[in-house]
């Protein structure tokens, strides 16, 4: 984990209860809206999946200039017996989150803000990758791995380092496909795209193994919010 002081990402997921994500989005868009910025909270994106492992599945990222200022923040917003009115109102009777993953994360290629009402749906995704090259990983993603998304149709919006959180090292990238034919088709055309294939042999001849791993990913429409 980096130190206190260090500028670090807050990735969750949560795993909403079967029916409700029409609920969750509602509780985000009209309620933590106003309730998150009051205790300095603002995300910067926001998505719901709508592919993948596990549905419904709400994400979010959120930017703090320290770990230290992130635990002072929520602290301030789990204490406000506002919060606590909003939750108990928007559970109705149940909980709306079942359960939630917390990432912490450190950029390796500079964020993208999403833009809002952009077409297409967005692939947020879970890597893994070789142990002690997060240097070389952030290398590649910024040069020929996004180079082959692009000739693929997609466009990195940002890739991060986990510093902790689920099976590690790995690495978060946010992915836009403005085309989703052109996701549906991603692995037949990065198998088949041999500048990408080259590099990627080189690396592995280099550093005795591929720097990336198996994936896991959700395929999300952005949910935008007028943080007030």
């Amino acid at each position: 984990m980096s130190d206190s002081q260090d500028k670090i990402y807050e990735l969750r997921f949560y795993k909403v209860a079967p029916g409700r994500d029409g609920d969750m989005r509602r509780r985000v868009q009209n309620d933590l809206a106003w309730l998150f910025p009051r205790h300095g909270i603002r995300p910067i994106a926001s998505w719901s999946a709508i592919a993948g492992h596990t549905l419904p599945m709400f994400i979010y990222l959120t930017p703090w200039p320290s770990m230290e200022a992130r635990n002072r923040h929520w602290g301030g917003f789990y204490s406000d017996p506002d919060w606590q009115e909003v939750r108990n109102r928007t559970n109705a009777g149940s909980e709306l989150v079942e359960d939630y993953e917390i990432y912490f994360l450190r950029e390796a290629r500079p964020f993208q803000v999403p833009a809002g009402g952009a077409s297409g749906i967005d692939e947020v995704v879970l890597q893994q990758t070789l142990v002690g090259k997060s240097l070389a990983v952030a290398d590649a993603m910024n040069g020929y791995e996004r180079e082959a998304l692009s000739r693929a149709g997609g466009d990195l919006f940002g890739a991060f380092d986990v510093l902790s959180g689920g099976k590690m090292p790995a690495l978060f990238n946010v992915i836009h496909w403005p085309e989703p034919a052109d996701r549906l088709a991603l692995e037949r055309t990065l198998s088949a795209d041999g500048q990408l294939q080259d590099a990627r042999r080189g690396d592995a001849e280099t550093y005795g193994a591929p720097l990336l791993g198996h994936r896991s990913s959700f395929l999300a429409e952005r949910v935008d919010v007028d943080w007030q």
